[in-house]
């Protein structure tokens, strides 16, 4: 629910004709082009065992739903029936492997693996930080390795899908969200046409506006009262965007494009929900307070943990969810890729201090692929125990 709602934004956000042609632009370790038919490729270079060059790809056609190919491009010379090993490193699980073999070789002596833009192998790529990718050619030349960078590969595949027109479509790579893969809308039923007025008298009305349009985001700092999301760091007020980069060792260059940050503005103070860093579930948040007449004063806020985790106060939450009507932050941390159980929590604001304090922490254990709201999940923890 969380990635449609976002999508939304990321829909006005975005879209628009896709270019005709997309010249090589570079994101970190990777670069992405499109040519005049809209075919993407993603790439970057490798390091190898032999000192060979190496490249690895990621490319797609434009058509809707195109599957998405990760394309292995050696030096020494591959055959059909040769088995590769993609073994990809992150903050989040290490030693995700994936197995292929390949089954014909392409011209530039490349073996590909194609599949859906969600599929495991693509989500572990955008998310990691290297991949180590060993290839078993027999004979003399036995098992090779190569080493690549994953830095900008999130960036560039949302250029692709931006290219590609796919932002808030459920086949983008990135910019996912609940739009058909073919880019059509449901559109509501015309009403009945009035007669035809004399063509002397009758005048274009102009077309009506789609029916969620909104305005281009603004900074809360140029309108009191304002809420809404930015998807770019240039956006963020300077100090946030320290807090991230230099505190918390954000990727917001990434994110922001993906998820967009959150803005909330009250008087003299604007509240910031930003993500922090890619993840397929468990998206970090960090929550920031900004006075832009005086950025001196501003601040990140932390969270407790349940007293007997002892663990110190933290600034990331994952999937933070901010009411400014309650001034509750309540955060969501899943056990499973299904959504079937993990650890609810929710914080409000202590009015004296402006911080925040537990009041209740939920948990569902058992994984049994029984879905739901986590505010429905068992009580494991609530506040007024701590006056037993």
């Amino acid at each position: 629910m969380t990635r449609l709602i976002i999508s939304a934004f990321a829909v006005l956000a975005f879209t628009g004709p896709a270019a005709a042609e997309l010249a090589r632009t570079t994101f970190g370790d990777w670069s992405v082009r499109c040519n005049d038919k809209n075919y993407c490729i993603a790439e970057t270079e490798g390091e190898s065992s032999n000192d060979e060059a190496f490249r690895l790809k990621v490319e797609r056609g434009a058509k809707p739903g195109s599957d998405v190919f990760v394309t292995l491009r050696p030096t020494t010379k591959l055959d059909v029936g040769m088995r590769a090993r993609i073994e990809i490193e992150s903050l989040e699980e290490d030693n995700y492997g994936y197995f292929g073999t390949a089954s014909k070789i392409y011209t530039g002596n490349e073996m590909t693996f194609g599949g859906d833009a969600h599929r495991d192998l693509i989500e572990k790529l955008r998310l990691g930080e290297d991949a180590q990718i060993q290839i078993d050619y027999g004979g003399s030349a036995g098992t090779l390795t190569y080493w690549v960078k994953l830095s900008g590969l999130t960036h560039s595949l949302l250029a692709m899908d931006r290219e590609q027109g796919r932002i808030g479509r459920l086949d983008a790579a990135v910019a996912w969200g609940g739009l058909p893969a073919d880019g059509s809308v449901a559109v509501a039923p015309a009403a009945a046409e009035p007669s035809a007025a004399p063509k002397e008298t009758q005048a274009a009305a102009p077309p009506p506006p789609p029916a969620n349009d909104l305005p281009p985001p603004v900074m809360p700092s140029q309108d009191a009262g304002a809420r809404g999301l930015v998807y770019t760091v240039d956006e963020l007020p300077e100090s946030v965007q320290m807090m991230g980069y230099r505190t918390l060792d954000c990727r917001l260059d990434e994110t922001l494009p993906a998820y967009g940050a959150q803005f909330y503005a009250e008087g003299d103070v604007e509240t910031w929900v930003v993500p922090c860093t890619m993840a397929d579930a468990n998206v970090p948040y960090f929550m920031a307070v900004h006075i832009p007449f005086n950025p001196s004063l501003d601040e990140w806020k932390e969270f407790e943990t349940p007293p007997d985790f002892n663990q110190p106060n933290q600034a990331l939450v994952n999937n933070l969810f901010f009411d400014p009507d309650t001034g509750q932050v309540t955060g969501t941390t899943y056990y499973s890729p299904n959504y079937d159980c993990g650890a609810f929590e929710r914080h409000e604001m202590m009015a004296e201090s402006g911080d925040y304090e537990l009041v209740e922490y939920l948990e569902k254990s058992n994984c049994d692929g029984v879905t739901g709201p986590a505010e429905g999940w068992p009580l494991n923890w609530t506040i007024d125990e701590m006056g037993n």
